[in-house]
């Protein structure tokens, strides 16, 4: 049996979603299922790494060269917390 993992504020993590590279990002909000009506627990998260960015911006996401955008991560497209 897997041991749920905790996350807390201001973990980096990495994360994969659908045709995506895998990117860092920083966790700033938890939110529940009830929270915003999505029916998946998450987090409210920032992608801080401008390389991260770039990466993102290849593959067709329509983010702006230098930007720091915030994005919402579903618990299952967590992979793992990064080393500081």
């Amino acid at each position: 049996m897997k041991l749920k993992k905790s996350y807390q504020k201001g973990d980096r993590v990495l994360v994969k979603s659908w045709g995506l590279p895998i990117v860092k990002v920083t966790l700033t909000n938890r939110y529940l299922k009830t929270d915003l009506g999505l029916g998946v627990n998450g987090w409210e998260a920032q992608i801080t790494i401008k390389k991260e960015v770039e990466k993102m911006r290849i593959n067709g996401v329509p983010y702006n060269k230098g930007e720091k955008p915030t994005v919402f991560v579903a618990d299952w497209q967590i992979i793992k917390k990064c080393r500081r």
